[in-house]
């Protein structure tokens, strides 16, 4: 019990000395999976994810195009701008989703991370993502 304390308090203070640290900590080596575009489920079917790793380079699966590119996080917001991608067509459905994804990520988003629930807070799109598991 004093070990679970310890260790809860030992990371509470990491959390408020460490600032935007933390953030990027729990940003990086993971793999998401996006469940929901302001407040309504994507069909899982369409299989859109986010990896964030070493340095901030980020890659995934906007809707039925892969992304890839560099990120910055800075004062709370995650933005990935240029992003390169490949050039298929997609349905209507996976296209929003897409665009959905691109725009947030090009134009810049407010982190809310939430463990193992991450949200991506745009001016037009907000990104629900799930923790799919470590990179």
């Amino acid at each position: 019990m004093k070990t679970t304390i310890a260790a809860t308090a030992a990371l509470l203070l990491t959390a408020c000395s460490g600032g935007l640290k933390v953030i990027e900590s729990d940003l990086q080596h993971h793999h998401w999976n996006l469940t929901a575009i302001n407040g309504v489920a994507v069909d899982p079917e369409i299989k859109s994810d986010l990896e964030v790793a070493e340095h901030f380079s980020i890659n995934g699966m906007a809707g039925c195009n892969r992304f890839f590119g560099s990120a910055t996080l800075e004062q709370g917001r995650l933005k990935a701008a240029p992003l390169a991608s490949t050039k298929m067509a997609c349905d209507p459905i996976t296209q929003q989703v897409e665009t959905a994804v691109l725009h947030t990520l090009s134009e810049g988003a407010t982190v809310n991370n939430k463990g193992q629930q991450l949200e991506l807070v745009g001016e037009k799109y907000t990104l629900t993502y799930q923790l799919a598991d470590w990179m």
